[in-house]
């Protein structure tokens, strides 16, 4: 049983948690995924039922009234006793509140989760020693006669008095009692023999011929060999001046000749008593300096300031120091641990050793790194021991050793399996991982999944920013996307701006909105390109593995094969690939996608969408104020969904026509609402299969005929990027339309290489430039150049042109300047909801 509680909201972090734990040989014994599981827990382990060491605890990125409710319960009772480690995203000042009252508790980034399995081995209590370990005691040896332990010499007693019959009388009780006594009658006699050092206790007389005993007590003090000599004076004067000079000049004890000997003898004995216990003492001290002195282990002490008190040879050496006095009396943190091994210096109370000597905790395994006397950083795996003497801290002790080979045999392997940009796993890491998975696959059958994502427009950011800018890019990508991953799942970074994601054991009917998440995921990542600061975007290739899948080559191939599919529909989308032998995958992928479009149609569960496209000169005659609709699915939960997820979906499964009916006839209702002079009206995209279609055909013309709306406020958009299956039959229904007075807009112009087929056969009234040409006209000549001409030939054509993405003052200027009739883009106005936008004519 390891004693390691997890409590991680986040599948994904906790999958990523115990993986982490798992790798270091550590296991969670409780996984809890809610705040309020923690509470019986605790109560359990209050009364005993169940015994924990360690509780992880990952911080949610907004904190709480669960998550603080959780923290105070390991304030309380015996739950206080409970080492903590806070998982977080941040450090934040409740956090840092919180660690400051508790005792026993550590925070540690996400980012450095790799340090997870230290941390908990460090919080962890030490196992506990057996009864025969940790007694301390020694079964007492038959005692001899008199006060001192058998296993110490005899103590050796100077005693010194003018009188034959009091020396004869005392020595002979002291030698009776196991004492040695050696005797001088004067303070020169005394002095002489007592500066030698050859004593163990001196009995002095206060009354000499010679001189008084505080005297002698005092010389003897003062010389070196005499100082750690205890000194009783004996005297038949009770006056408290006597008793006061030998006390101040060093007398540890006054007696009295006219005392009882018994009393005499006791008082002696306790004297003897505290010589034994001093021996004791230094006879350890010097075993433990030989020992220090010994071990292949650095060993140092610190007081609870952290200031070195001891350091043994092996450490001056580990450390390149001239010599222990180049260390004792320095603060330890300054001295060598003040820094992380990326150099990067951290204060005291970042620093776990550094709270460990003023918290008086206990450490174990710990890996850090110190650094030499000549800078340089060495690896070390430390143990630290709270030192107490008499029940009282007297500072910590450190054991630490170099791992310098461990860390390098662990950093080779590290390395043949991960990227060094990035520092998510290889190719050959994935490879094995994917033939893994198509094993589980075909034993266990069930489906799993590869992504593989290719960052649009990558090279971009190279030639803009350098190679240095574009591996940042890299490393926030790959930071970004495994926070999403669960225990099973791996995340690799192949070769360039390619990443190759495993997901195991996926429900077909979710695949496409998880594989999309991690899409969307990507846009969370922002570059530097001329001066702003861009969106990321990414195309997604999915292929599943079923139990039949022949091969990991197959699986990375189909993968390869979706994402081109997905960058040749336009980039930023994603796209599952599925083989035209697969009728029953695909049965499965689309089946619950069927379900949920149909209901969200009878439950009237879309929302419009409306971003406005400004005339470029709204003073010229015929000018117009047009809205582009958008369209978004709300689940029950009120969550909405992008049509980058339902809209390939619904194409798949056929359902566009019935959803393309269901836009437009929300969108004829809100223009019938309006003036029928009002110059405003909708652009509405329109599916291929809806293009293709009779039926919708005959039902677009009775839905504008029964609107009342002018048809000519009507733009149906079609995209050029899509595969338009029969350019005739568009052609057709495009024609009819018209007829009636319909507009129709040529969407994503330039972005395929059947732009200009698309415009020679199909009759469109706008062409609308595709947004990623725009986005760089202030930096790009080329750009630039691509887009007038562009303008001049739509406009050669009768046509009119509508700028989509503009984002700067400088663009809109320039767009205006090269004839562009229509300008749309966010710094114009963002989509909004359409029952909530005054629909009026707008200017740009």
């Amino acid at each position: 049983m390891s004693g390691i509680v997890v409590v991680e909201r986040s599948a994904t972090l906790s999958h990523l948690l115990q993986r982490t734990l798992s790798a270091a040989q550590q296991s969670a014994d409780r996984v809890l995924t809610h705040y309020h599981e923690l509470d019986p827990l605790l109560e359990a382990f209050e009364s005993g039922q169940q015994r924990y060491s360690v509780v992880v605890v990952g911080a949610p990125q907004r904190h709480g009234p669960e998550f603080e409710k959780a923290l105070a319960g390991l304030m309380k009772g015996r739950a206080a006793q409970l080492a903590v480690l806070i998982l977080s995203h941040e450090k934040t000042p409740f956090l840092s509140e919180w660690l400051a009252q508790r005792r026993n508790a550590m925070l540690l980034l996400w980012s450095n989760f790799g340090r997870i399995p230290a941390a908990v081995k460090q919080l962890q209590p030490p196992v506990p020693a057996t009864p025969a370990q940790s007694s301390g005691n020694v079964a007492p040896a038959p005692a001899r006669r008199g006060s001192h332990d058998h296993k110490f010499s005899p103590l050796k007693v100077l005693l010194v008095d003018d009188s034959q019959s009091v020396r004869y009388l005392y020595r002979q009780m002291l030698e009776e009692n196991g004492f040695i006594v050696d005797t001088a009658a004067s303070l020169q006699e005394g002095y002489t023999k007592g500066q030698t050092g050859a004593y163990d206790l001196a009995i002095l007389d206060y009354y000499l011929p010679d001189g008084n005993g505080d005297e002698l007590t005092r010389k003897l003090v003062e010389h070196l060999g005499a100082r750690a000599m205890p000194i009783a004076i004996i005297t038949g004067s009770y006056k408290d001046g006597i008793i006061k000079n030998c006390l101040e000049a060093g007398a540890v004890e006054c007696m009295f000749k006219n005392e009882v000997m018994e009393l005499t003898l006791a008082r002696i004995k306790a004297l003897a008593r505290t010589i034994h216990v001093q021996k004791s003492v230094e006879a350890e001290r010097q075993r433990l300096e030989s020992i220090l002195r010994s071990v292949g282990d650095g060993v140092y002490g610190v007081d609870n300031q952290g200031l070195i008190t001891f350091v043994n040879p092996t450490a001056i050496r580990l450390l390149a120091q001239l010599s222990s006095q180049d260390l004792i009396g320095r603060n330890a943190h300054e001295c060598f641990h003040f820094a992380a091994e990326d150099g990067e210096r951290r204060s005291a109370s970042e620093d776990t050793l550094a709270r460990a000597y003023a918290e008086g905790t206990t450490i174990e395994g710990y890996e850090t790194v110190f650094w030499t006397r000549a800078g340089l950083a060495l690896p070390v795996e430390c143990n630290v021991l709270p030192l107490t003497i008499q029940g009282r801290r007297e500072g910590s002790v450190v054991v630490f050793r170099n791992i310098s080979e461990r860390k390098s045999a662990e950093r080779l392997r590290w390395e043949l399996l991960h990227d060094p940009v990035t520092g998510l796993a290889n190719r050959r890491h994935l490879t094995q991982a994917l033939s893994q998975e198509v094993e589980r696959r075909r034993e266990r059958g069930g489906y799993s999944a590869l992504l593989f994502i290719d960052l649009d427009r990558f090279s971009t950011i190279v030639e803009a920013c350098g190679q240095a800018a574009a591996d940042r890019v890299l490393a926030d990508v790959g930071q970004r996307l495994v926070q999403r991953l669960r225990q099973d799942d791996l995340l690799a970074r192949l070769e360039d701006d390619h990443f190759a994601l495993v997901l195991s054991n996926v429900q077909l009917e979710n695949l496409f909105s998880i594989a999309d998440s991690f899409r969307e995921l990507v846009h969370e990542t922002e570059y530097p390109l001329y001066g702003k600061k861009m969106a990321l975007a990414a195309s997604v290739g999915v292929a599943i593995l079923s139990h039949d899948v022949p091969s990991t080559e197959y699986v990375l191939e189909h993968a390869r094969i979706a994402c081109r599919e997905a960058k040749r529909r336009g980039r930023d989308q994603t796209q599952i690939y599925v083989a035209s032998s697969d009728a029953r995958i695909a049965r499965e992928l689309d089946a619950g996608w069927t379900v949920r479009l149909r209901e969200a149609l009878h439950e009237d569960r879309f929302v419009l969408y409306a971003q406005p496209i400004h005339a470029a000169n709204p003073q010229a005659q015929g000018a117009e104020s047009l809205y582009e609709i958008l369209i978004r699915m709300s689940h029950r939960d009120g969550q909405l969904v992008s049509p980058s997820v339902f809209v390939p979906l619904a194409e798949r499964v056929g359902m566009m026509p019935k959803i393309d009916m269901w836009v437009l006839s929300r969108a004829l209702k809100h223009l019938a609402a309006l003036p029928p002079e009002s110059p405003v009206g909708f652009t509405i995209n329109l599916s291929n299969a809806t293009l293709q279609d009779h039926e919708s055909l005959k039902l677009i013309e009775q839905l504008i005929l029964g609107s009342g709306v002018r048809s000519s406020r009507i733009v149906f958009e079609v995209t050029e990027t899509q595969e338009i299956d029969s350019l005739h039959s568009a052609r057709r229904f495009i024609q009819a339309l018209r007829k009636q007075g319909v507009r129709f807009a040529l969407d994503d112009f330039g972005t395929g290489y059947s732009s200009l087929s698309h415009l020679k056969h199909l009759p469109v009234d706008f062409v609308k430039i595709e947004g990623s040409l725009v986005a760089d006209l202030a930096e790009s000549e080329r750009d630039r150049s691509m887009i007038a001409s562009m303008i001049g030939l739509v406009h050669g054509l009768k046509l009119k042109v509508i700028a989509e993405h503009v984002d700067s003052e400088a663009n809109l200027s320039w767009l205006r300047e090269v004839g562009a009739d229509y300008l749309q883009g966010n710094y114009l106005g963002e989509a909004m909801r359409l029952d909530e936008i005054e629909l009026t004519p707008r200017a740009a």
